[in-house]
């Protein structure tokens, strides 16, 4: 294995660290933006959740919702009542110096949470051998829940399916039910769900309502929130300095440090080059100078009860705990916009580290496009004026453009296997990929020859499967399938005709699913599965390694001169294998990727790692051109061609070894994922600013463009720094800007009177 880049090590905040100072010393730092929960009560509900939508989903940039502490129940959200009712139950705490779990009650944590706190100084804050104990991911209590729920806007609340009444902030100006709001035919509101795993049944959703209780020095290393998904945290008690149980106390607070959802790509890159870790992994609390070192916008924060932040999707952030005790309660939210980035982006790259995806996304998509469709059959065409029917539409556009994704990766060539040759298994959400721990929807194949004890059998993902991962026995693996083809394709053209109903776009957008996968041009997941089932070859698993070995090499028994050896060698390369024109090593052709337009192959190996090419962007091509062939040919060779523009490569890898995850019947046969591209990088001159840049311009190009994409124009008057929005009044967001021209896309920049920011705010 190469030598991997130095990494970055922990060090932990002062007790004593100035922020105010810190964040007015350092150019690339900013405050999140504030907003009093108050003001949700001067402007109604509905204004604040288009000032969410606009600021968090498209802009992804973090909110803070403060005051809420002013409307908490002082009786239970409280040290004492969580003492007096949770005091004898037993969980396990992290113990953060160790990175092991140590069981003890909720009791005799907060017992000792003064001890935990008072033993960081200004002296001795860098201790390496001191304990650092934090009660996280603890189911939060029922009646905190119920509380909560009264009091959080119901679109940003756990598992909102559907509008409820509540008593929180904007209550009052919620418009009492009446015959020109929207309504099902069993009363219901017809509106998007705020929480798309409400969907779900009760036994596939994921619980995530979670509390957290830290002490100073404990903390959250730098993460994105789980599958893309919007991240809801609400401090709900914290020290106050006072004596408690005749002990003094320290304020308690928590300094998050987060980044924007555009950045999300520079963010990973710098983690990997600069910082040596793999944000991914969630093992690194990056020291302050880090991030002071960065070359994208930080914003900071300091969160004291009442806070409630709103963490944008696939924005990376991280944690630290201050004081004597800190009482947090958070949650996750998946909506469509969400689900989206999460197939597209935050699954593969979950599937590379192989983390469980505990969403179970696919299934969220099918289940939350029934609850819409049931909804949209009871609409009429004059509700089409009303806003949340509106919303209601785009979001089941947005699912039924991921569900055909979904359909037609899954989608067989014109000689799929046979009916007999595909096993059914009904659907239940809970088979997981073997290797990658994915949740797996419809078709994956399994090895009907590796099953363990208690019929562990071993399944693969398609998308696994075409990495290379698998089980020892490389092929004649068996399909499975959770859905009949013909419910799928059923639900998909209902669904088709309910769109067609309300939408006067009669362009391929939504032809029927034959005309999509004919329009598709590139063969689909399931077709190079079925392709590299024939191809690759199976392994024996049963015999020793060496007979196995001697039966590829069976030529080589004989005892033969080393020079017709070698003879024998390359003529047998000729015939059945090839030479990687990168890495020169014979492989069988089953491991390489042979370009269309000449006779050169490639091993996935070095696509991926000098190209960043993955397997399957070779595989999905009907005639692929190669790198020589593109002018791109990085090899040594190729580099004194003065005709080739040498390809550079795009981001940092730095390697995963999977085999302490993945199941130990596992195998990788195309790429050797452990290996990082450090040595391509320097052959290219690692020109880590260049690629950092670039990855900012892209990503700010990305945005603006998205945001062009769902008709917010940006309009910059003279005063610096300023701008409004508009949309189109045809445009299917016009319902959250129409009558909202004075709702800023980011509230930092408005300090007009009546405007959301509160004066705190607008100092900082």
């Amino acid at each position: 294995m190469p030598a991997q880049r130095p990494c970055a090590a922990f060090e932990p905040l002062s007790p004593d660290l100035d922020l105010a100072a810190l964040v007015d010393s350092t150019p690339n730092f900013e405050y999140v933006a504030r907003i009093h929960c108050d003001a949700i009560d001067e402007n109604g509900l509905e204004s604040f959740e288009k000032l969410v939508w606009l600021h968090v989903v498209l802009r992804g940039k973090p909110l803070v919702v403060e005051g809420f502490n002013q409307r908490f129940d002082r009786s239970i959200f409280s040290e004492k009542w969580l003492r007096e009712h949770y005091s004898t139950k037993t969980e396990f705490a992290r113990n953060l110096t160790t990175k092991t779990d140590l069981p003890l009650t909720i009791g005799h944590y907060l017992k000792n949470m003064p001890l935990l706190a008072n033993q960081w100084t200004v002296q001795n804050y860098k201790d390496q051998d001191r304990q650092r104990i934090y009660l996280k991911d603890i189911d939060c209590p029922k009646q905190w829940h119920d509380h909560l729920k009264q009091l959080i806007p119901p679109s940003l609340f756990y598992l909102n399916k559907l509008p409820e009444m509540f008593d929180g902030p904007g209550a009052k100006m919620v418009p009492s039910p009446d015959k020109s709001v929207a309504r099902s035919a069993s009363e219901r509101l017809i509106a998007k769900a705020g929480d798309l795993m409400s969907c779900l049944p009760p036994c596939m959703r994921a619980e995530n309502l979670m509390c957290y209780i830290g002490h100073e020095g404990t903390y959250t290393p730098a993460h994105q929130e789980m599958c893309a998904s919007l991240g809801q945290n609400i401090m709900v008690e914290a020290s106050d300095g006072s004596d408690e149980y005749g002990k003094a106390t320290m304020p308690g607070s928590s300094i998050w440090f987060m980044t924007e959802s555009k950045d999300r790509r520079v963010v990973a890159e710098y983690w990997m080059s600069t910082l040596g870790h793999d944000i991914d992994i969630e093992d690194h609390f990056a020291q302050v100078n880090a991030w002071k070192a960065a070359p994208f916008k930080t914003y900071v924060v300091e969160q004291r009860p009442g806070d409630f932040i709103l963490i944008p999707p696939l924005a990376a952030h991280q944690v630290w705990n201050r004081g004597t005790r800190t009482v947090k309660v958070a949650w996750n939210r998946t909506i469509a916009k969400t689900l989206e980035l999460a197939l597209s982006e935050a699954l593969p790259h979950a599937r590379m580290v192989c983390r469980d995806e505990q969403y179970k996304n696919k299934a969220i998509v099918i289940y939350s496009l029934e609850h819409y469709s049931e909804l949209l059959s009871e609409v009429g065409k004059n509700d089409l004026c009303d806003t949340r029917v509106q919303l209601l539409l785009e979001d089941f556009e947005l699912l039924f453009k991921l569900y055909t994704q979904i359909l037609l990766s899954e989608s067989f060539s014109q000689h799929p296997p046979k009916e007999k040759d595909i096993e059914y298994v009904p659907f239940d959400s809970n088979i997981t990929c073997s290797y990658c721990r994915g949740n797996i929807f419809n078709r994956f194949l399994t090895c009907p020859w590796c099953v363990g004890e208690g019929d562990d059998t071993y399944d693969i993902c398609m998308e696994c499967y075409v990495m290379g991962r698998s089980c020892a026995c490389i092929s004649k693996l068996q399909w499975v399938e959770q859905f009949r083809w013909s419910e799928l394709t059923g639900k998909y053209e209902k669904w088709r005709q309910q769109i067609l109903r309300f939408t006067e776009d009669k362009s391929d957008k939504y032809s029927c699913l034959p005309a999509k996968r004919a329009q598709l041009g590139k063969k689909t997941l399931a077709e190079i599965c079925h392709e590299q089932l024939k191809r690759r070859p199976w392994v024996d698993i049963t015999k020793p390694l060496i007979q196995r070995v001697e039966q590829t090499n069976s030529d080589s028994e004989n005892a033969t001169p080393t020079r017709k050896r070698r003879k024998a060698q390359k003529s047998d390369t000729c015939k059945k294998g090839g030479r990687c024109h990168i890495c020169k090593c014979a492989e069988p052709m089953w491991k390489l990727a042979s370009c269309s337009y000449c006779n050169l192959s490639y091993c996935y190996g070095s696509l991926f790692r000098a190209f960043n090419i993955q397997p399957q962007d070779t595989m999905e091509m009907y005639h692929w051109m190669c790198p020589r062939c593109q002018n791109i040919c990085s090899c040594a060779a190729c580099r004194r061609d003065p005709t080739m523009n040498p390809y550079e490569p795009t981001c940092t890898l730095l390697g995963h070894d999977t085999r302490k995850v993945a199941d130990p019947r596992s195998v990788e046969s195309l790429v050797d994922f452990r290996q990082s591209n450090l040595r391509w990088l320097k052959k290219a001159g690692d020109d880590e600013i260049g690629r950092l840049k670039k990855h900012q311009k892209e990503a700010d190009k990305k945005r603006n463009k998205a945001l062009i994409d769902n008709c917010i124009e940006l309009e910059f008057p003279l005063a610096m720094g300023e701008y409004t929005e508009s949309a189109p009044m045809g445009s299917p967001v016009a319902g959250y800007s129409k009558d909202y021209g004075d709702i800023p896309v980011d509230p930092a920049l408005e300090k007009l009177d009546g405007s959301f920011l509160t004066p705190e705010s607008i100092c900082q």
